[in-house]
């Protein structure tokens, strides 16, 4: 898989890839490159969803000064397809940043879901509406004269971990992760790699092999390795 950035078609084939995988993957392929892409914290609001998708990012900031009606951020008109929304609101569970009028909007745009650093609300309309939804906490409180739109398409710290403006994005049952957009292809051929191990693992000790012969056997002390990798340094 040779992919060129900012290519429709291989982000299609990058988007198809990360669907087919679970964060468990991504995360061990991450560790195996020192890469810090697990975004602890975020918690999934409508089970049994999940998205892949290429990081819009939304920096808030409190309002210092009120100085008229602070009304609601208008970002998401510029915000394309295929995007998953990060949005920061940093240190803030008091107020929220997403509710039902965003989720119509996203769906309708075709984004593949959001993250929120910070508060949702409207929880059963997102439900009802299936839409994946990933935020630190829920509450009612408006963001309107209590924090403003800072910046977006800008890099965002979350949880220790950077996310840029087009990193990939992924998050299910398990949590959320980041992935470089420029070491995509590498981490992701790593997770099928993963993958691909655990399965052989878990057919060894179906016929009958033990969880320890099995690992040793498909050497579970570096999954992502490929079967050719695995075959040369043995």
């Amino acid at each position: 898989m040779s992919i060129a950035n900012n290519d429709p078609a291989s982000d299609s084939i990058l988007l198809e890839s990360c669907q087919k995988l679970d964060t468990a993957s991504l995360s061990d392929a991450l560790d195996s490159l020192n890469i810090a892409g697990g975004i602890a914290g975020l918690n999934q609001q409508v089970s049994g969803t999940r998205c892949a998708g290429f990081a819009y990012t939304v920096l808030y900031e409190p309002v210092y000064e009120q100085r008229g009606f602070k009304n609601a951020a208008n970002y998401i008109d510029d915000v394309p397809a295929n995007s998953v929304i990060v949005s920061s609101n940093p240190e803030r569970a008091d107020c929220t940043t997403w509710g039902d009028i965003l989720t119509y909007v996203a769906i309708k745009k075709k984004i593949r879901g959001t993250l929120i650093d910070g508060a949702a609300r409207d929880i059963d309309t997102v439900q009802r509406l299936n839409y994946p939804l990933f935020s630190r906490t829920r509450f009612m409180q408006s963001a309107k004269n209590r924090v403003q739109l800072k910046a977006t398409q800008i890099p965002i710290e979350i949880s220790g971990v950077t996310v840029s403006p087009g990193d990939l994005v992924v998050c299910d049952s398990s949590g959320c992760l980041v992935i470089p957009r420029d070491r995509a292809e590498q981490v992701i051929q790593r997770a099928q790699a993963v993958e691909q191990t655990e399965h052989k693992i878990i057919d060894s000790i179906n016929r009958g092999a033990s969880l320890e012969e099995a690992r040793e056997l498909h050497r579970y002390d570096q999954p992502w390795l490929s079967t050719q990798e695995k075959l040369a340094e043995s």
